[in-house]
């Protein structure tokens, strides 16, 4: 019998627990088990540029929360979740900052964000509307496809979040090979698909027929499905937009957790691939000789230099800017990043507790304040984490070797659970009916005396 994917999570968060290298594991897992246990689903909505995401989405909750136009608009992850009125801002290096709500589209906009300078990883919305009651977070994502590269890759990375998916088309163009091969990476994370025809009030009743026809026939095929759902919407004037919000909050009634479980065993088979590849990485560089080590750690001396002289010209723009300061030391961090995966082939997961550039500061000739002393001393603390994590992680100079060994057996320990975990998640439901079947019977040994 199949354990429940409850369990396994928990089994997987256990493993994790352990390792320094499989921090970002772990936070996954994390929250999948948060999902499941508290009855939490995540809805995106996707899709190429332009198919009218945004509006779709102040339709559904009848409120006009996010910024529309005429050219590529949402730049990041906004998501939307029960509550009053409020806005928040996650920043790439983990830095939360609750905002005015009428000040959200400046995060939000390409047009003032552009390709996400400012280094914001989510904008969080809350809202009042019944809709997103009993636990459904809706999500905006960037388009794919357009010119902004950044926005492409930002919605790819969200895909993995998604339990279920609001997949949106539009009747001014066909499916294209862009669409297609998002809607192919979304379906290897989320198991719920609601497929949306956007502007029908653009066109007459029969050739939305056609149109409607050629999609269905399509998606079937590239979802190996029988049956989908379409709907087919006016996201500008409203229409068929309640047929589509009934559909939501049905299966969220009757059939949620069993969406976020299948979403979660996509999931889980994902970060547990993750996990080896990070492991097969850390023992290969195990094997390094403490020269490659010393090489190394110059290397990374040199980029903290480097930034150090980059971080001067940048102040000589914004000493007086904190918002800009913000986005220049997550910049920073997302080089660093960069060049820790370069320099020991691994992903670096890296988190800083916030810094106040809104307050102190000296004040100049000019009469403004001058954050210089502020963010140089952030940046050394960028630098001082990362250091310290990377000589934990590594082993830096380390001469025992009984430790060394003891870690190298360790990894090995947790890549041999991780393959069997990997193996039960992949069985369908009936090679594992085959697997009790032919497994023996246990015997229990019983004093008869």
């Amino acid at each position: 019998m199949i354990r429940p994917i409850l369990d396994v999570a928990k089994e997987m968060r256990e493993i994790f627990g352990h390792y320094e290298l499989t921090k970002k594991e772990l936070k996954r897992t994390e929250d999948l088990i948060d999902k499941i246990e508290n009855h939490k689903i995540t809805v995106s909505v996707i899709g190429q540029f332009k198919r009218g995401k945004s509006m779709l989405v102040n339709s559904i909750l009848g409120d006009r929360i996010l910024p529309i136009g005429i050219v590529p608009v949402t730049a990041v992850v906004t998501t939307i979740e029960y509550g009053e009125r409020a806005a928040t801002v996650r920043f790439d290096n983990g830095i939360i900052k609750q905002i005015p709500f009428e000040d959200m589209s400046s995060y939000i906009d390409e047009q003032t964000n552009t390709d996400n300078h400012l280094s914001v990883r989510q904008v969080a919305v809350y809202s009042p509307a019944d809709f997103l009651k009993d636990g459904l977070t809706l999500v905006d994502t960037p388009g794919v496809g357009s010119v902004h590269q950044k926005n492409t890759d930002e919605a790819y990375a969200f895909v993995k979040e998604s339990d279920a998916v609001i997949f949106m088309l539009s009747v001014d163009s066909p499916i294209n090979q862009i669409e297609v091969d998002f809607l192919k990476n979304a379906s290897e994370f989320a198991s719920k698909f609601y497929f949306v025809v956007n502007k029908i009030d653009q066109i007459d009743s029969q050739d939305l027929e056609a149109y409607v026809n050629y999609c269905t026939g399509l998606i079937k095929k590239l979802m190996n499905a029988d049956d989908i759902q379409l709907f087919t919407v006016s996201a500008k004037t409203g229409e068929g937009v309640e047929e589509l919000k009934d559909a939501i909050k049905a299966d969220c009634e009757t059939r949620m957790r069993e969406i976020v479980e299948k979403s979660a065993v996509l999931k889980m088979k994902d970060i547990g691939k993750s996990a080896l590849s990070q492991i097969m990485l850390y023992r290969t560089t195990l094997q390094m000789t403490h020269r490659q080590f010393d090489d190394t750690f110059s290397e990374l001396e040199k980029t903290f230099d480097d930034l150090r002289s980059e971080a001067r010209d940048y102040l000589e723009h914004f000493r007086s800017n904190p918002r800009m300061l913000e986005a220049g030391l997550n910049d920073i961090r997302n080089k660093l990043s960069d060049e820790v995966s370069r320099l020991f082939r691994i992903d670096y997961y890296y988190d800083i507790s916030a810094v106040d550039l809104y307050r102190g500061g000296k004040v100049d000739d000019e009469g403004k304040r001058d954050l210089s002393e502020e963010f140089m001393n952030a940046l050394e603390g960028i630098f001082d984490e990362l250091e310290t994590t990377v000589r934990t992680v590594f082993m830096y100079k380390e001469e025992n070797t009984y430790t060394v060994t003891q870690r190298i057996y360790d990894v090995n320990k947790l890549t041999r659970r991780l393959v069997r975990l990997k193996t039960e998640l992949d069985r369908t439901p009936e090679e594992q009916a085959r697997i009790d079947r032919e497994r023996k019977p246990e015997f229990t040994k019983v004093n008869c005396e």
